[in-house]
């Protein structure tokens, strides 16, 4: 298996001690069982029905499932079914409520979000669900209270056709969200 720059999301240490095998060693079995040529979560299975695996408890399955499609070449960071995803988060010291208005009122938006936007279903102060200005990639944003004046959103840009936009998109919207922070501070 060629091993890629990518850093893997579980540590070997962890595996060996729930398993008595190395991260290398797992993927090697991976390989013969054909793994190389299935889609995430065929792979997902395949690890969970492997007796010597199930130490590592379905979270870490999940993590070394990951890895090995990283490592492997399979999917690239942020890949997933349907094209890519970034998630980018800040925390702001403003109540939860201001917040959550300066996404769902347009005229408070606009002063930080230029592009327009179709917000498809929002839950006050705590959720908005978001047909990006493209009509083709989506918004997953969250809100949560992090103190009396102080609140995070998380956005989720989803569906991103390839790893070179979803970079562009990353730095996009933590752009946007300093501008936000500022604005609203």
């Amino acid at each position: 298996m060629v091993k890629s720059t990518e850093r893997s999301i579980i540590t070997d240490k962890l595996v060996v001690s729930k398993t008595g095998k190395t991260m290398e060693e797992w993927f090697e079995v991976l390989d013969k069982e054909g793994a190389k040529k299935m889609k995430s979560a065929a792979i997902h299975q395949l690890i969970a029905s492997i007796d010597g695996l199930k130490p590592l408890g379905e979270w870490n399955q999940g993590l070394l499932g990951t890895s090995y499609q990283w490592n492997g070449g399979i999917r690239e960071r942020g890949e997933k079914e349907n094209g890519f995803e970034i998630s980018v988060s800040k925390t702001i010291n403003v109540p939860i409520a201001i917040l959550y208005n300066s996404w769902l009122d347009e005229k408070l938006r606009n002063k930080w979000l230029k592009e327009k936007i179709t917000i498809r279903k929002a839950t006050e102060n705590k959720s908005a669900r978001i047909t990006w200005s493209d009509n083709e990639t989506s918004l997953s944003i969250d809100f949560y209270v992090k103190g009396d004046a102080k609140s995070q959103v998380v956005v989720q840009h989803l569906k991103i056709p390839d790893s070179l936009m979803a970079a562009e998109m990353k730095e996009y919207w933590g752009e946007k969200l300093d501008l936000l922070k500022s604005f609203l501070e």
